[in-house]
Protein backbone atom coordinates (compact mmCIF):
# COMPACT_ATOMS: atom_id res chain seq x y z
CA UNK A 1 0.00 0.00 0.00
CA UNK A 2 1.50 3.55 -1.06
CA UNK A 3 0.53 6.09 1.15
CA UNK A 4 1.06 9.94 0.27
CA UNK A 5 3.61 11.25 1.93
CA UNK A 6 2.27 14.91 3.17
CA UNK A 7 4.07 16.82 5.64
CA UNK A 8 1.80 15.95 8.32
CA UNK A 9 1.52 12.30 7.51
CA UNK A 10 5.14 11.76 7.63
CA UNK A 11 5.09 14.19 11.08
CA UNK A 12 2.29 11.37 12.42
CA UNK A 13 4.70 8.19 11.09
CA UNK A 14 7.85 9.66 12.95
CA UNK A 15 5.72 9.99 15.99
CA UNK A 16 4.46 6.70 15.83
CA UNK A 17 8.35 5.26 14.92
CA UNK A 18 9.40 6.84 18.28
CA UNK A 19 6.78 5.96 20.80
CA UNK A 20 7.42 3.60 23.55
CA UNK A 21 4.23 1.48 24.00
CA UNK A 22 0.92 2.08 23.49
CA UNK A 23 -1.21 5.10 22.41
CA UNK A 24 -4.45 6.43 21.72
CA UNK A 25 -5.28 8.28 18.78
CA UNK A 26 -5.72 11.40 21.05
CA UNK A 27 -2.19 11.22 22.41
CA UNK A 28 -0.87 10.50 19.29
CA UNK A 29 -2.86 13.58 17.99
CA UNK A 30 -1.47 15.47 20.96
CA UNK A 31 2.09 14.84 20.54
CA UNK A 32 2.74 15.19 16.90
CA UNK A 33 1.06 18.73 17.26
CA UNK A 34 3.85 20.05 19.16
CA UNK A 35 5.77 19.99 15.99
CA UNK A 36 2.48 20.55 13.56
CA UNK A 37 0.01 22.80 15.07
CA UNK A 38 -2.13 22.94 12.23
CA UNK A 39 -2.86 19.02 12.27
CA UNK A 40 -6.18 18.22 12.50
CA UNK A 41 -7.86 15.19 14.82
CA UNK A 42 -9.55 14.07 11.24
CA UNK A 43 -6.15 14.19 9.64
CA UNK A 44 -4.73 11.95 12.83
CA UNK A 45 -7.42 9.43 12.62
CA UNK A 46 -7.39 9.12 8.65
CA UNK A 47 -3.99 8.34 8.85
CA UNK A 48 -3.64 6.05 11.94
CA UNK A 49 -6.13 4.20 9.70
CA UNK A 50 -3.81 3.90 6.85
CA UNK A 51 -0.87 3.04 9.21
CA UNK A 52 -3.31 0.28 10.58
CA UNK A 53 -3.84 -1.13 6.84
CA UNK A 54 -0.45 -1.02 6.17
CA UNK A 55 0.54 -2.86 9.25
CA UNK A 56 2.79 0.02 10.26
CA UNK A 57 0.23 -0.08 13.82
CA UNK A 58 -2.13 -2.84 15.04
CA UNK A 59 -4.76 -2.21 17.12
CA UNK A 60 -4.59 -3.96 20.87
CA UNK A 61 -7.49 -6.62 21.10
CA UNK A 62 -9.99 -5.29 24.11
CA UNK A 63 -8.55 -2.13 24.73
CA UNK A 64 -11.09 0.68 25.22
CA UNK A 65 -10.52 3.52 24.74
CA UNK A 66 -8.66 1.60 21.51
CA UNK A 67 -4.57 1.65 22.26
CA UNK A 68 -2.36 0.77 19.18
CA UNK A 69 1.12 -0.46 19.04
CA UNK A 70 3.35 0.17 16.23
CA UNK A 71 4.46 -3.28 14.71
CA UNK A 72 7.29 -4.55 12.97
CA UNK A 73 6.70 -7.15 10.07
CA UNK A 74 6.73 -10.28 10.92
CA UNK A 75 5.05 -12.89 12.84
CA UNK A 76 4.99 -11.62 16.62
CA UNK A 77 2.79 -10.89 19.43
CA UNK A 78 2.72 -8.49 22.60
CA UNK A 79 3.56 -8.20 26.14
CA UNK A 80 1.50 -5.45 27.69
CA UNK A 81 2.50 -4.19 30.77
CA UNK A 82 -0.63 -3.49 33.00
CA UNK A 83 1.33 -0.83 34.90
CA UNK A 84 3.47 1.57 33.29
CA UNK A 85 1.76 0.67 29.66
CA UNK A 86 5.39 -0.49 27.58
CA UNK A 87 4.69 -3.08 25.47
CA UNK A 88 7.49 -5.89 24.16
CA UNK A 89 7.38 -7.92 20.76
CA UNK A 90 8.03 -11.12 21.12
CA UNK A 91 7.88 -13.84 18.63
CA UNK A 92 6.50 -16.60 21.17
CA UNK A 93 3.61 -18.00 19.80
CA UNK A 94 1.32 -19.92 21.74
CA UNK A 95 -1.26 -20.52 19.53
CA UNK A 96 -2.05 -24.21 17.23
CA UNK A 97 -0.44 -24.47 14.51
CA UNK A 98 -2.73 -24.13 11.01
CA UNK A 99 -2.48 -27.54 10.57
CA UNK A 100 -3.92 -28.89 14.00
CA UNK A 101 -6.71 -26.17 13.24
CA UNK A 102 -7.76 -27.84 9.91
CA UNK A 103 -7.39 -31.56 11.53
CA UNK A 104 -9.08 -30.91 14.90
CA UNK A 105 -11.65 -28.65 13.84
CA UNK A 106 -11.71 -28.39 9.83
CA UNK A 107 -11.11 -25.00 10.42
CA UNK A 108 -8.53 -22.55 7.87
CA UNK A 109 -6.81 -20.20 9.95
CA UNK A 110 -6.52 -16.84 7.65
CA UNK A 111 -4.22 -15.15 10.97
CA UNK A 112 -4.29 -14.63 14.51
CA UNK A 113 -3.71 -12.01 17.54
CA UNK A 114 -2.30 -11.97 20.60
CA UNK A 115 -1.78 -10.06 23.61
CA UNK A 116 0.02 -11.23 26.79
CA UNK A 117 -1.54 -8.50 29.71
CA UNK A 118 0.89 -8.61 33.16
CA UNK A 119 3.56 -6.99 34.38
CA UNK A 120 6.70 -6.20 33.00
CA UNK A 121 10.25 -6.81 34.29
CA UNK A 122 10.41 -2.67 35.42
CA UNK A 123 7.39 -3.04 37.54
CA UNK A 124 7.91 -6.63 38.79
CA UNK A 125 8.87 -5.92 42.62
Amino acid sequence: MVIRATRQRKILGETVESWQGAFTVAELHERARAQEPGLGLATTYRTVELLREAGTIRPLAGSEPRLYVHCHPGHHHHLVCVSCGDVEETELCGAPSEQLLAKRYGFAAASHELEIYGTCARCTP
